[in-house]
């Protein structure tokens, strides 16, 4: 199942229904153009391009050369990498209780009942819980209530990737500047539909399904810390429009994910699969998994937000001849 979705993203462009990328000039309403009805082929670079334009809120970079505002992002972002601070201090810290359940779920005699104890001290937590315990992914067949049945429906691979997320969600910041306000939450969107789309993938090739979701909620965290910087330099005079500036920003970012997730003391297998994306090289489960599900979740989010077209079902029917009855309801939850 991971080689079929995998050679769907492969290195080459590969074949669409039609029209998958509206082009240019087709104009919704009675007066639209019609487009033409043949294949149209869209490549993984032409899936981030997309994905990265939405965030910086351009709708096609350019070539051209490197103006003022970015060659500042790009300088400061390479002074913070070649620093010797700790870049994990540029996110927020791990609420209390979370390594606290954390050691629980480690220590094997641990019961459902110590796990509600603990949880129960952080309301949020508590919401989150049953929040996700009652999703499509786990198809409990009556609407769960209590923190109890959340904690016996989810299980310790639910219960992880719970406290990941209330790990990772307090990056988002909605009175911070221009670029945190414009892509916050679309950037977390995207890291938990990564996410769960790993797991999916994670449990059918039977691999490690903390570390598949743990890697996919945290590739992203560079990039938060880089659009704090944008933010910084940002007065509205020059926009971020140049090919060459995305690519590097991405790149830096990924960089500074690594980094960030090194000090964290992540485990190996978490680093590899970050590294993977940074280097283009593929060659464990994990790594493949990553790049799968990465490119899965971009798809989703820009058929939603109308830079596909043909919207959700087209995507889905990109994907329908290859997915488990699992992964199926993966897709089922995010489009949730």
């Amino acid at each position: 199942m991971l080689s079929a979705l995998k050679n769907l993203f492969s290195s080459q462009p590969f074949k669409s229904e039609p029209a998958i990328i509206a082009p240019e000039g087709i104009v919704e309403g009675k007066n639209k153009k019609k487009s033409h009805n043949g294949p149209v082929s869209i490549s993984p670079k032409d899936i981030d391009a997309a994905f990265y334009g939405l965030i910086l809120g351009v709708q096609s970079p350019i070539d051209s050369n490197l103006n003022h505002f970015e060659k500042s992002v790009l300088r400061q972002l390479d002074q913070l990498l070649a620093s010797n601070i700790s870049h994990s201090s540029l996110v927020p810290r791990l609420p209390a209780v979370i390594p606290q359940v954390m050691s629980t779920l480690r220590d094997q005699s641990s019961s459902s009942a110590d796990l509600s104890s603990q949880i129960g001290r952080d309301a949020v937590l508590v919401s989150e819980v049953i929040r996700l315990a009652n999703s499509p992914y786990y198809r409990v067949a009556q609407k769960i209530a209590t923190l109890e049945q959340a904690v016996f429906a989810l299980g310790q691979v639910g219960i992880r990737q719970l406290i990941v997320n209330a790990a990772f969600k307090p990056l988002i910041n909605l009175n911070s500047g221009h670029f945190t306000k414009l892509s916050c939450i679309i950037l977390w969107n995207q890291s938990e539909k990564t996410a769960i789309a790993c797991d999916c993938m994670a449990k059918q090739e039977k691999a490690d399904r903390f570390a598949a979701y743990l890697m996919a909620i945290v590739q992203n965290v560079g990039l938060t810390v880089t659009l704090q910087i944008m933010d910084r330099n940002f007065d509205g005079r020059h926009a971020p429009r140049s090919k060459e500036f995305q690519e590097r920003l991405v790149n830096r970012s990924r960089e500074l994910s690594l980094v960030i997730a090194n000090e964290w003391s992540f485990p190996e297998s978490v680093l590899e699969a970050i590294d993977s994306q940074i280097n283009a090289k593929y060659c464990q489960t994990l790594e493949e998994i990553l790049y799968v599900g990465d490119k899965f979740s971009k798809m989703h989010i820009l058929s939603t937000k109308g830079r596909l077209k043909g919207g959700l079902d087209q995507v889905a029917c990109r994907f329908r001849g290859h997915l488990t009855d699992v992964c199926k309801v993966c897709f089922k939850s995010l489009s949730e």
